[in-house]
């Protein structure tokens, strides 16, 4: 971990659509956040300073334009916005990848062709829907696209819309969804891991492509080792990629696809931290400040981790109680058993996040069994409560 001298820890401005997985990863290697986000949730707000952002994405500006001097780094969402990092950036300086490599890092079709310059399997791409099969074969993704919203199977609905420059269409794989984390430094890339995700709805059914969660870290086999780090080094190399970064990609038993590339810290990354004990924020700053990269060995604990966002089944107005009983139950601040905490007196739109909940076990079931558990818990809690007013019925 890398050292500090001063008495009081670094401030780190962090922005994003949610900030409180960073900032606590932020706070184990020695930082102090100071956040905004559009949730302002309970339990980052009773470790460090968070403001809520209405106004997305512009409104992060003013954040930043009032916080204390120091860095800054964003979280998921401001990658598809580089009006927005380059203008903080002008006053601040950016631990992480700026405007100009997010509108190249962030536009498929070079993604696309870096990939197949390399070698490397990557399911092809195209800009419009002409000649494309209508039977589900291919994606209609938006260029905007994060955790998985607007992403939906091509079957000719909506064609007008979806020709449209902010659409682009991918060939579907079949197989398993994971995430690869890396850290980038001098044009290089480590993989520092991997975890399966956890989607919310059911194949055919709308938001089968949203994301609900992630669990391992995966145990990954040598053929899938080299695949990832090979292509976290082409991608770094290609697009100059500095500190954390993610890769979405599917697993078919042969080849590693890789489908989408997230250039900061994504929501899998506490998934690893959790397992394996160390701060990705603390090892994204050095990697970004001193262009290092840690080479110390990332041991897990031998379970499997996961996580699951909660989302209200409908409008939710939560009470002090709920709030209150929540925060108690948290537990470890480093291996929390729920997350996300909406804060007393806000409202929860149906279909939104509400919190997220937190399992472990020896085994994949028995992780996801535990998963299971939390979340109905918390349901019914959220209910009991009076949180959730308008229970569905």
């Amino acid at each position: 971990m890398m050292p500090f001298c001063n008495t009081m820890p670094p401030p780190l401005v962090i922005l994003g659509a949610s900030t409180r997985a960073a900032a606590f990863s932020a706070l184990g290697g020695g930082l102090a956040p100071i956040c905004g986000d559009l949730f302002a949730d309970a339990d980052l707000a009773a470790r460090c300073p968070v403001t809520a952002v209405e106004n997305y994405p512009a409104g992060f500006s003013a954040v930043a334009d009032a916080a204390a001097a120091g860095p800054w780094m964003y979280t998921g969402g401001l990658e598809n916005h580089p009006d927005v990092v380059r203008r903080i950036a002008a006053g601040r300086r950016l631990y992480g990848n700026d405007a100009d490599v997010l509108a190249r890092v962030r536009d498929p079709f070079a993604v696309y062709q870096a990939l197949t310059e390399a070698q490397w399997a990557v399911p092809e791409v195209r800009s419009t829907a002409e000649s494309l099969p209508r039977d589900g074969l291919w994606l209609v993704k938006s260029r905007r696209s994060c955790g998985g919203s607007g992403v939906a199977a091509w079957d000719g609905a909506g064609a007008d819309g979806a020709r449209r420059s902010q659409h682009y269409f991918q060939r579907r794989i079949a197989g398993t969804a994971g995430a690869a984390i890396y850290l980038a430094a001098g044009r290089d890339a480590r993989l520092l891991g991997a975890t399966e995700q956890i989607m919310m709805g059911r194949p055919g059914r709308a938001g089968a492509f949203r994301y609900a969660g992630s669990i391992g870290p995966l145990p990954l086999a040598d053929r899938q080792i080299d695949l990832l780090a090979a292509i976290g080094h082409t991608l770094a190399a290609a697009f100059s990629l500095r500190g954390l970064f993610g890769v979405d990609f599917i697993d078919d038993g042969t080849n590693v696809w890789p489908v989408e590339v997230n250039p900061r810290y994504t929501a899998s990354m506490e998934i690893v931290e959790r397992a394996c004990s160390f701060s990705a924020v603390g090892w994204h700053v050095s990697a970004c400040r001193e262009g290092v990269i840690p080479d110390e060995a990332l041991g897990g604990d031998g379970l499997w981790h996961a996580k699951r966002i909660l989302y209200a089944p409908c409008d939710a107005t939560i009470g002090e109680a709920f709030t209150h009983r929540a925060l108690a139950a948290r537990g470890d601040e480093a291996k929390p058993a729920i997350a996300d905490i909406p804060p007393a007196g806000s409202l929860v739109k149906a279909n939104r996040p509400a919190m997220t909940v937190f399992a472990s076990g020896a085994s994949r079931a028995e992780a996801l069994a535990g998963l299971d558990d939390s979340a109905q818990l918390w349901a019914g809690r959220l209910i009991e409560a009076g949180a959730v007013r308008n229970a569905p019925r």
